[in-house]
């Protein structure tokens, strides 16, 4: 998967103009987040992973639980 990270000010009328590769296809998924201070963006990362559904799908798996056994 690709990624874009771009942070622009959002103009007066609340408008942002973001260009996109062509090599990212015909449709995205646009996650649009405040710009946090560095204490807060490590929070806000973790509560968009936990979102996603990996830990609760992937770590909390039962075939993960192997991990536990070592």
């Amino acid at each position: 998967m690709q990624a874009l990270r771009v942070i622009q000010k959002v103009s007066d009328d609340g408008y942002v103009h973001i260009k996109i590769p062509r090599d990212m296809g015909e449709q995205i998924e646009l996650i649009i987040l405040p710009l946090s201070s560095k204490e807060n963006e490590s929070m806000a990362y973790a509560q968009l992973q936990e979102k996603s559904g990996f830990v609760r799908e992937t770590l909390g798996s039962e075939s993960e639980d192997v991990w536990n056994d070592i």
